[in-house]
């Protein structure tokens, strides 16, 4: 499926090149940065609206598997082999982030600085999903090519302290010119202004406040410091009715929703039933008519085959991310959080269905505003987004019940185990011990 077709030349060894071996003469020897953009976006949105997004719905009971490895999934039960190609082939290898890398150092050295700066912040966003996958991960030494085919593991912490410079570095080169004739354009798959005729690199400084929120709550399990920190970006970042989606048109096979996809090739592996649809049931929620087709099947928002958007963050996740930092800081504001909480949902509702008259059905004031309220319409919300699990990971809700026969002694999920080709061929690579292992951030 789409992968690379303006790749530099392809690994076939976890993360890395060898040099000459996969030397394929039809790719380009010397991409340039608009070439590299329009790959990089799309395998994003393919990798988080595929196997992260397949993984965290299963272990968030938003899907049951019911054949083959989404089976073991549903059932907490995830080999290291099972991991191997998001890992390989997604994320490194000839994957995103390797693209990535590219891009940051092409468009630097073409003195492309506003290329760049995407490129960054399309890094942040992968290398901040894989660490809240795995935990420890390669990066500082990842991109180097044949003279490191072993590269060390950076710490999560560490990982986390990057991702900031990363967002930082790129927030400041987008509020300034960068002096090129050569600006992202039509090949901007995220933010392209068809008005204009141009990208719009303000919406792209907001994404990257954006995510420097999402990235700042997850650190306030270890420290709440973090809940006003990422207010302060929260107030930077996307404005009303913005998002980072990117559309699949389905006009080929290459193009197709991630979820039809899979589905379409393994009919019968996954069924769309679970804790969410019972308790979007129950509340008569107008969303399950696009969650579900009504007979454990996916429904038209995710399951169609053309037309699918997969977000990458959204407006609604950045007011429910206000509301619960509002909720949880020291100086705790209720009044603020229900105003959040009450327009997050308001957004997603006119996201999905484009209709938001359901808001006032489950509306909260500052007198009656719980942590559940915010984290179980958090979890409606970004259906088959792989936050949801990062979310249950800091604060246990929704609260869920492992199935019957699971894995893990009763107990939820807390990471992957590291894929196998990792175990086989980077003597750096830390050992699987068990899926209960916690990340970094998050603390007991």
């Amino acid at each position: 499926m789409l992968l690379l077709g303006v790749a530099l030349i392809a690994s076939c060894k976890k993360g890395y090149f060898y040099e000459g071996i996969n030397d394929d003469p039809s790719q380009l020897k010397k991409p340039i940065p608009s070439n590299l953009l329009p790959s990089i976006i799309q395998t994003t949105g393919y990798a988080y609206g595929g196997d992260a997004s397949r993984y965290a719905a299963n272990f968030m009971q938003q899907v049951t598997g019911a054949a083959n490895q989404s089976f073991s999934a549903s059932r907490y039960a995830v080999a290291a082999d099972d991991v191997d190609n998001m890992w390989t082939a997604g994320l490194y290898g000839g994957g995103i982030m390797n693209n990535a890398n590219s891009l940051i150092n092409i468009a630097t050295e073409m003195k492309q600085g506003h290329y760049a700066a995407l490129g960054q912040i399309l890094m942040a966003f992968n290398l901040g999903l894989t660490t809240d996958l795995w935990g420890d991960v390669p990066y500082s030494e990842a991109f180097k090519g044949a003279p490191n085919l072993q590269p060390k593991y950076d710490t999560q912490e560490q990982i986390y302290t990057a991702l900031e410079l990363l967002l930082n570095n790129a927030i400041t080169s987008l509020s300034q010119s960068d002096g090129s004739p050569f600006q992202p354009g039509s090949e901007d798959l995220l933010f392209y202004d068809e008005d204009a005729k141009k990208s719009d690199l303000e919406k792209w400084a907001r994404f990257a406040h954006s995510l420097k929120a999402r990235f700042y709550l997850h650190l306030a399990k270890k420290d709440k410091s973090y809940y006003d920190k990422a207010l302060a970006e929260v107030a930077l970042g996307f404005r009303q009715g913005e998002n980072a989606r990117v559309l699949f048109a389905g006009a080929s096979v290459t193009s197709q929703g991630p979820w039809f996809q899979f589905n379409n090739q393994r009919p019968g592996d996954i069924g769309f039933t679970g804790h969410i649809y019972d308790i979007m049931a129950a509340a008569n929620d107008p969303r399950l008519a696009v969650y579900s087709d009504g007979e454990e099947g996916l429904g038209s928002l995710y399951g169609s085959e053309k037309g699918v958007r997969i977000y990458l963050m959204s407006y609604d996740e950045l007011k429910f991310i206000e509301a619960e930092c509002q909720f949880q800081r020291n100086a705790q504001d209720k009044a603020a959080a229900a105003t959040a909480y009450n327009a997050a949902n308001r957004g997603n509702l006119i996201r999905t269905i484009n209709n938001d008259a359901y808001a006032a059905t489950i509306e909260k004031t500052a007198g009656n505003i719980t942590l559940a309220d915010i984290m179980t319409q958090k979890y409606i919300s970004l259906f088959l987004s792989p936050e949801v699990w990062t979310d249950w990971r800091r604060t246990g809700l929704p609260a869920l019940v492992a199935p019957p026969g699971s894995a893990l002694g009763g107990q939820l999920p807390r990471t992957l185990p590291y894929p196998s080709g990792e175990q086989r061929y980077n003597s750096n690579a830390p050992r699987n011990t068990s899926m209960l292992k916690r990340v970094w951030w998050d603390v007991q």
